[in-house]
């Protein structure tokens, strides 16, 4: 496993155990996984350093545009653009795919347990059909970054697991 691999689990799961005990990731974490992911980038050259930057730019775009209909927290498009970095690209897409999966499946399990899963289908279909959106982020989402974040790095070591793009 590469330093940005071990970089991108501890960020994670740090974010997750902080998360879910406070509801947000702090920025110090966020920045510092930032800074990890250009650095563990320099060997390979500018052009890898820019291509980790470029990563995480578009995914703080992109998730900009997702906090603002309120569908993820700042830490979170924060977090997951850091990852991104440290995946740079193309692995960013495949991280983010796998981050989305456990989302969904975190967000399933949760609503199942608390007995809103079909509160959950109903809105999710109400969003897909009116982009009615959502009432608020009750998910610590730094869980399904994590989640996502350790099979993206296990998808690096075991072939099965890859996605090919």
């Amino acid at each position: 496993m590469n330093a940005a691999a071990i970089a991108l689990l501890v960020a994670s799961f740090a974010a997750a155990v902080i998360d879910v005990r406070t509801r947000r990731i702090p920025n110090a974490l966020t920045s510092a996984a930032a800074l990890v992911a250009l650095v563990v980038h320099l060997p390979a050259g500018p052009l890898a350093v820019a291509v980790a930057l470029g990563a995480m730019i578009a995914a703080f775009l992109v998730g900009s545009v997702v906090f603002s209909a309120g569908w993820f927290g700042g830490g979170d498009v924060k977090l997951l653009a850091a990852c991104c970095g440290l995946a740079s690209f193309p692995g960013a897409i495949v991280l983010v795919l796998y981050v989305l999966v456990a989302g969904m499946v975190l967000a399933l399990v949760t609503a199942a347990l608390s007995g809103r899963l079909v509160s959950l289908v109903r809105s999710t279909a109400a969003v897909a059909a009116h982009g009615v959106p959502l009432s608020s982020n009750t998910l610590p989402y730094g869980v399904a970054i994590a989640a996502g974040s350790f099979v993206y790095a296990l998808s690096t070591l075991v072939p099965v697991l890859r996605l090919s793009l």
